[in-house]
């Protein structure tokens, strides 16, 4: 079987958005949604392996997890194991198991024909291998239940049953090859820098136990920081393990190997289980694990995910039940900082290696304010630790809370800051992380300070020093939300753009953002001082800067990139337009004339949702359609989605269906990656490969912007 490799994981990623395809709509349909036995969600894939789209991976993957675990399990069986808690890496490459039966060896693994299911918390996969011989092989992940903890391992239960009138003599054998990787040595500058060796055939720990250790070696003089200091070069990486909980099934090793292997007698209609488990470990705690893994999890994940009983269409109370379990499995815990956030995925976490950024780890906890206030509130923490004194928030890290300083200089992260924790205090009415003492980064070097003490200093880098520009809005810097605005050569030099560019997105979101932080801060720190008055003052003086700049127009600009010359002067960008929405000062007759030229301009003709420009602007390498040049994204749908719901809720709800994977399986019911979770941004109508992307599944913003939205849309 070939490798689980990053290759072979991402598929079509990165391949040409021209490449042709069927008109869409036209395909069969790639299976259907259930409820478990437990009355979780659940999809039976009923589609193929492969698929003759470029854009299209071979052999769909959905995302088992807890804190402490990343488990990609493949249509075929393939399983990709991804540990996150100091640095991304894989711990395996490959994956088998077969049954042996008359002398005749039969895969199950990539085999076509197998049963399908894929639910909260397991992989189910059904093989009729003789006419006498069914077998069941079910992967099922605990779920964590406190920020940071975890079982870092999963349990295989395989059943035998003998479906005919005659014994049968069966032979079972599952293996797993070891191969540690960190993600982020594939492709960037630290590939070469660290070398991550198994140490020989995996070891027998017991007698049903094999585990399989990794040295890293540095390739340079101070290539790894000392113990507990941040570093971009992972100096621990964890250990495979295979243990087995069945008697008769035994364990081996041969070379990288993790393998187990069972003879089993078969009476006319009986059936036996075997049982084992596999994960990663960073301490002597297998055994503890193991029993973890094992725990019957399935009563547990019903108990976690919210019911949304009073919900009356059961596709959409379905659909939110998986957006909430998915945040949950995507969620990872992070050594150096202590704390457990949900990462955005795709590219960034599972290709790139690097937990980035900010903005999208605080978009994600929105909806976790509602769902797992704890896991909100670790989120917060998290954000707050990769603050400095000075309010800058550190966009990413990579390795072990290793934060790299790149030319992008962002300037919209302490907003989704902000907008979180007055989230965060409206749905909890918790005002102890106001006064909670919090280490600045980097951890290990630095003072502490309060929750209250970062909303000031957050707030302060807003005004002073992201500042304002000539018309009184607030500066780009070199990238808000959009990042291309820093990579598009025909904008205008970085230095110049750095020192003239003005965001209407910013002001837009700093308006309605620095409004709710304000009340939040009466309501829950009435004894700020000044701060509160402060807040206010520079939102009305950004305000009244909005009304100037937007004048008569229905719509708002989208930047100026020095005064006399703006993007989005004649043609309409999304981006700003949800957050004027949101604006409470914003009369409803204004609203409603902003919307009735929305729909005109981004949303006429759009499966999914608005794209984010009306009429793409020239950009090397990104067609007009996709991603920052015109494509749908969730991110920006969902501050439309609110926006709408602040003066027509019917119209909200609506714009909600279109955005879900429902409404994606009956427009596009033959792409497989966008039926269960979905890229960050998607191709609009201005494509003929409407509805892929260049970018992989698992994003959580496909998950946490319509579980967001949908939750406020209850009120």
């Amino acid at each position: 079987m070939d490798g689980v490799t990053r290759r072979g994981f991402l598929g079509a990623a990165g391949v040409s958005m021209l490449a042709a395809h069927s008109a869409a709509g036209d395909g069969p349909a790639l299976g259907h949604w259930e409820d478990d036995d437990h009355g979780l969600p659940c999809f039976r894939y009923t589609g193929p392996l492969t698929f003759r789209h470029p854009q299209l991976p071979d052999d769909p993957w959905f995302l088992l997890g807890n804190y402490r675990l990343t488990l990609f399990v493949h249509a075929s069986g393939r399983y990709r194991i991804l540990t996150g808690e100091r640095a991304w890496a894989q711990m395996n490459d490959a994956n088998e198991a077969a049954v042996e039966i008359g002398g005749e060896r039969h895969e199950l693994v990539g085999a076509a024909d197998s049963g399908k299911l894929f639910g909260v918390g397991f992989a189910r996969y059904e093989y009729q291998v003789t006419p006498a011989l069914a077998v069941t092989r079910t992967i099922t992940v605990r779920p964590s239940k406190v920020p940071g903890e975890g079982t870092s391992a999963f349990a295989v239960t395989v059943k035998l049953r003998n479906t005919g009138a005659s014994a049968l003599d069966v032979a079972y054998s599952e293996r797993v090859r070891a191969h540690y990787e960190p993600i982020l040595a594939e492709w960037s500058e630290a590939r070469g820098l660290a070398a991550y060796t198994t140490t020989g055939a995996p070891r027998a720990q017991s007698a049903d136990t094999l585990l399989a250790t990794v040295q890293a070696e540095s390739a340079r003089p101070l290539g790894f920081a000392p113990p507990g200091q941040m570093s971009s070069l992972e100096s621990e990486p964890p250990s495979l393990f295979l243990k087995t909980t069945t008697p008769g099934l035994q364990p081996s090793a041969d070379k990288d190997w993790l393998s187990a292997h069972a003879d089993v007698k078969l009476e006319p209609r009986e059936e036996k289980e075997l049982r084992l488990v596999i994960g990663y470990a960073r301490e002597a705690n297998v055994d503890a694990l193991a029993a973890s893994a094992l725990t019957d999890s399935r009563n547990e994940w019903r108990a976690l995910i919210p019911k949304f009983e009073h919900e009356p269409d059961p596709q959409l109370r379905r659909e939110m039940r998986w957006n909430a379990a998915t945040l949950e499995a995507m969620a990872t815990y992070r050594e150096y900082y202590d704390e457990t956030v949900v990462p955005q995925g795709t590219v960034y976490d599972y290709v790139w290696g690097q937990m980035l950024s900010s903005r999208d780890l605080a978009q994600h906890a929105l909806p976790l304010c509602h769902t797992n206030p704890a896991l909100a509130r670790s989120v917060l923490r998290f954000i707050m630790k990769r603050m400095l004194p000075d309010g800058e928030v550190k966009l990413s890290d990579e390795g072990y809370g290793w934060a790299a300083h790149g030319p992008m200089l962002t300037s919209d992260q302490q907003l989704w800051f902000l907008m979180l924790i007055a989230e965060y205090l409206r749905v909890t009415k918790d005002a102890a992380i106001l006064s909670e003492e919090i280490g600045y980064y980097p951890l290990e070097r630095s003072a502490k300070g309060a929750g209250l003490d970062r909303v000031r200093e957050a707030f302060l880098f807003i005004r002073d020093r992201i500042g304002v520009g000539a018309h009184g809005l607030m500066r780009l810097w070199n990238s808000d939300w959009n990042d291309m605005f820093y990579f598009w050569p025909n904008a205008m030099p970085y230095n110049q753009m750095f020192v003239t560019a003005e965001s209407h997105m910013n002001s837009a979101m700093a308006v309605v953002i620095l409004g709710d932080i304000a009340a939040m801060l009466d309501a829950y720190a009435p004894n700020s001082g000044d701060l509160a008055a402060a807040i206010r003052e520079h939102r009305a003086r950004l305000f009244r800067a909005f009304l100037r700049d937007l004048g008569a127009r229905p719509f708002s600009r989208r930047l100026w990139l020095r005064p006399g010359e703006a993007y989005g002067e004649n043609e309409m960008w999304l981006e700003p337009q949800g957050f004027m929405l949101l604006m409470s000062d914003v009369p409803r007759d204004r609203k409603q004339e902003l919307f009735d030229e929305l729909k005109r301009r981004l949303l006429a003709g759009e499966a999914l949702g608005a794209r984010q420009i009306e009429k793409p602007v020239a950009k090397p390498g990104t067609p007009g359609g996709s991603r920052e040049n015109g494509g749908f994204w969730y991110a920006l749908n969902g501050p439309l989605i609110l926006g709408v719901a602040t003066f027509d809720r019917d119209a909200a709800m609506a714009l909600l269906r279109q955005m879900s994977f429902a409404n994606f399986a009956r427009r596009f019911p033959q792409y497989w990656t966008g039926q269960w979770s979905a890229s960050d941004s998607l191709d609009s109508s201005l494509l003929p490969t409407e509805g892929l992307s260049g970018n992989p599944v698992y994003c959580a913003h496909a998950h946490a912007w319509p579980l967001y939205c949908y939750l406020r849309l209850q009120g």
